[in-house]
């Protein structure tokens, strides 16, 4: 088979409503075969459910149509193609628009594509549909099933694997428009559209999945989200976005525009390598990569490093899916406190806040203290903390604004010297909230499909599976060194010597930790056991959150998974990083025993 030279794959968009010019930029100062978006999270599906309630035309990102306006025409004229997973909840009603931009715009000779089956509402909502199809049971508690999970559901989504979006590409299509495809399935599927990959070229395929997970997440890979940017500072602004260049062979390098700001180098690219990772093994609809021995290397150029080692082998006959349901409504005040005596200013507070809702049929009252107040502080800001008052309940009427906007207003001449609270008071009033509930479904079973110049065309499964892996594996390291061989140690933040990149997947949390050398990782295998950083997590840790453990020892990671950390997910978390993208950095700030070899020129600096 003749090799073709790497695809040039890059991404414009990270997340819904990201940088508005990113596509324009892109496309217009380089050349670029393809690009790529993830507009969807587990997030926005629950908000597209919610918008697609209230109206039934919506429920597609609204933002990737205004960036494809700007820049139709130049799309056009490069012959670059694009996969968007935009459509969201409502895919035909996105591709249609799409159409319009294009007929706008006198470009009528594009091929406008969507892949359907996705949308499998009608599943979640009819039990025996369910059970004709084996059954929706929970993605990490399999005893739990969805007609158990007492909630009436709303919409649902099945993550899509690539092999629809290759369909459409093999039928001319310049656009490609999906729904919940899985975040790096537009890579994927474009990079085997390019290479003429068959579907069990699985080492392909893994890599791959790598490469297009590694620029999913935008300038997430360009310097953001890093950990170690203090190096960087100078010219960090308006950062640009990933290039993925994926050869023949599934190995990837990544790069970006040396016209845009950001960096690219092997340590930040192991962060986002690390970052929403469940284990060592990555499970994709097309494909399980075995991620263990991933290898991620600078190359003799700036900004460009290669991504290579994944092991691919046959994908489970199941896929991930996400119903949705109307949680409740919620709602939310913030207060601030000063000055001294913090601790009987908050208790003060929170028996006046429970005293004033004893009566309430609140499902949740969460009161949450932030911060902390530096001593003898330089000035009101840094002596300031904040309490977040929040409540839930099964009904609007149950939190109105006669119930928690009026009654909590009412006690702000009864509160704490120094009280004083956010102006805010929209946030006061109800609002909606959903719930998710991250199931396993039968994928062989959906009927998966490209709809292109008014045909429809069925997608038919390989039917090459294989038993999904079940429980993760979690270990401590295979032989541990003793702590004392390294020598003198210091107590200091742990984020001294190590990086971190932490995120979330439905309830999970994960949490990569990487270091700078063989000898430091000699040390990280050791010191980070399961228990120490349940210790390091101090009282964050509930019995209940199962910890695994895992290692990537080219990349010198250990790798954490917090099951059932994040209060039920983004979509209905009382937590402000209710996406756990901060727990790393919170990690990086314990204080850990430090061997002083390692400190001579330290990541952060306290």
């Amino acid at each position: 088979m003749e090799t073709r030279r790497p695809i040039v794959i890059g991404n414009v968009a990270g997340a819904m409503e990201d940088c508005p010019h990113a596509m324009l930029r892109q496309i217009s100062d380089g050349q670029v075969d393809a690009i790529v978006g993830d507009w969807l999270s587990e997030l926005n599906i629950a908000w597209n459910a919610n918008r697609k309630y209230d109206d039934p035309s919506k429920g597609y990102e609204v933002g990737f149509l205004e960036q494809l306006e700007d820049c139709i025409d130049i799309i056009a004229a490069k012959k670059i193609k694009l996969v968007s997973n935009a459509g969201a909840l409502n895919t035909p009603e996105c591709a249609a628009q799409v159409k319009m931009i294009c007929e706008k715009h006198n470009q009528h000779h594009l091929k406008v594509a969507y892949v359907r089956g996705d949308d499998i509402s009608d599943i979640v909502t009819d039990p025996s549909k369910q059970d004709q199809l084996g059954g929706i049971v929970h993605l990490d508690h399999t005893e739990r099933t969805l007609e158990s999970w007492g909630r009436e559901p709303l919409c649902g989504v099945a993550y899509f694997g690539g092999w629809g979006i290759v369909r459409a590409l093999q039928e001319g299509a310049d656009l490609v428009i999906c729904g919940r495809v899985t975040d790096a399935s537009p890579v994927i599927a474009l990079a085997a559209w390019w290479h003429k990959w068959s579907h069990n070229d699985w080492n392909y395929l893994a890599g791959a999945l790598v490469g297009g997970h590694l620029i999913e997440c935008g300038p997430y890979v360009t310097g953001a989200n890093f950990s170690g940017v203090r190096p960087y500072l100078e010219g960090m602004v308006d950062l640009g976005f990933p290039i993925a260049e994926i050869a023949s062979d599934g190995s990837t390098i990544i790069t970006k525009n040396p016209k845009h700001a950001g960096v690219v180098d092997e340590l930040n690219v192991r962060a986002q390598f690390l970052y929403e990772i469940q284990g060592t093994d990555y499970i994709n609809p097309d494909v399980i990569a075995d991620i263990q021995n991933i290898k991620i290397e600078n190359t003799n150029d700036k900004d460009r490093v290669k991504v290579s080692g994944a092991i691919g082998s046959p994908p489970p006959p199941t896929t991930k899916a996400i119903t949705v349901s109307i949680g409740g409504y919620q709602a939310e005040a913030t207060f601030y406190m000063n000055g001294l005596d913090l601790d009987a200013k908050e208790r003060f507070m929170r028996q006046q806040i429970k005293h004033a809702f004893k009566d309430s049929n609140f499902t949740d009252l969460s009161i949450e203290r932030y911060g902390s107040s530096v001593p003898n502080p330089s000035n009101q800001a840094s002596g300031t903390v904040s309490i977040r008052v929040l409540v839930k309940g099964k009904e609007r009427a149950h939190i109105d604004e006669k119930i928690f906007r009026t009654r909590i207003y009412a006690l702000r001449m009864q509160f704490y010297a120094g009280y004083h609270m956010s102006l805010d008071f929209r946030t006061m009033s109800p609002k909606m909230y959903m719930e998710l509930f991250p199931g396993l479904i039968s994928y062989e079973s959906l009927p998966h499909q490209v709809v292109i110049d008014d045909r429809v065309i069925d997608i038919k499964h390989h039917g090459i599976t294989q038993a999904p892996p079940g429980q993760r594996p979690s270990y401590e390291t295979a032989q541990p060194t003793d702590l004392a061989h390294f020598g003198t140690t210091v107590k200091v933040p742990l984020g001294a010597v190590a990086h971190a990149r932490s995120g979330d997947k439905g309830d999970n949390c994960n949490v990569g930790f990487f270091v700078r050398s063989a000898q430091e990782y000699l040390w990280l295998q050791s010191y980070l056991t399961v228990d120490r950083v349940k210790l390091l997590l101090g009282e964050d840790y509930r019995p209940s959150v199962r910890v695994e453990r895992c290692e990537f020892p080219r990349i010198w990671a250990v790798h954490f998974r917090f099951l059932d950390f994040l209060g039920g997910g983004a979509a209905s978390s009382t937590r402000i990083d209710m996406l756990g993208k901060g727990v790393a950095e919170y990690l990086r700030s314990k204080y850990a025993e430090v061997p002083a070899q390692f400190l001579s020129n330290p990541i952060s600096l306290g």
